[in-house]
C-alpha cells in the first residue's frame, strides 16, 4: 500500500462525506486520517489515505472528478513520499491553546509569529467570529506540540505578554488524550 493526501472543498450539502467514502471504499483504500469541516457556506476536507499498490493515482483522480459533477466539489490527491512516516508526527508534549477577544484582523498572525518563534509546531487550528454583545468576538482554538527544549511555563508567560501586547484572553493547557 502507498499513501496519498486528499483535499478537498465545495458547497456544504448532506452526502458528500458518503460520496467520498463511497469512492475510497469501491477502490479498497483505507482512510487513516482526517478533517472534515463546513466553513461558512462550504465544506473541507483532507484525509491520508492507503491506496492499494494496483491503483494509480490518475484512476482515483478521475473518479474524484466526477465529484465536480455530482456535488461541485473540487479534489485533489497527492502521493505520500515513502520516506514520510506517519508515527513521526504524533504530538510529544500536546497543548491547547485558546484566544478570544474582539474580533479584528491580524490574531491569527500574532499568535501564529509568537508559537514560530518559539519554535512550537501547529497541529491544529480552528477558529471563528461569533457575535457578542459588544461586536464580534473572534475565538480560536489551536493545538500546538511543544518541544522539550523549551518550558510549559516560559511557553505560559509569553503567551500572557502577548495576550496583553493584543488585548486578547490567551489561556494554556495540556491537551487530554483519549485512549481506546
Amino acid at each position: 500500500m502507498t499513501k496519498a493526501v486528499i483535499s478537498g472543498i465545495g458547497p456544504d450539502q448532506p452526502g458528500i462525506v458518503a460520496a467520498i467514502a463511497n469512492i475510497l471504499y469501491k477502490r479498497g483504500c483505507n482512510i487513516e486520517d482526517t478533517t472534515m469541516t463546513r466553513l461558512a457556506h462550504e465544506f473541507a476536507v483532507i484525509l491520508v489515505i492507503s491506496v492499494p499498490d494496483d491503483i494509480r493515482f490518475s484512476d482515483l483522480q478521475r473518479e474524484f472528478s466526477t465529484l465536480e459533477e455530482s456535488h461541485n466539489m473540487t479534489a485533489l490527491i497527492k502521493p505520500i513520499p515513502f520516506s514520510v512516516s506517519l508515527e513521526s508526527h504524533v504530538p510529544n508534549n500536546p497543548y491547547m491553546v485558546s484566544v478570544a477577544g474582539q474580533d479584528r484582523a491580524g490574531i491569527t498572525y500574532h499568535v501564529s509569529r509568537k508559537l514560530a518563534e518559539m519554535e512550537i509546531n501547529i497541529t491544529d487550528l480552528n477558529a471563528q467570529t461569533i457575535q457578542g454583545e459588544d461586536g464580534p468576538v473572534y475565538i480560536m482554538m489551536v493545538e500546538v506540540d511543544i518541544p522539550n527544549s523549551i518550558t510549559v511555563e516560559t511557553v505560559r508567560q509569553e503567551l500572557q505578554t502577548l495576550a496583553k501586547e493584543i488585548d486578547m484572553e490567551i489561556q494554556l493547557r495540556p491537551l487530554e488524550t483519549v485512549a481506546l
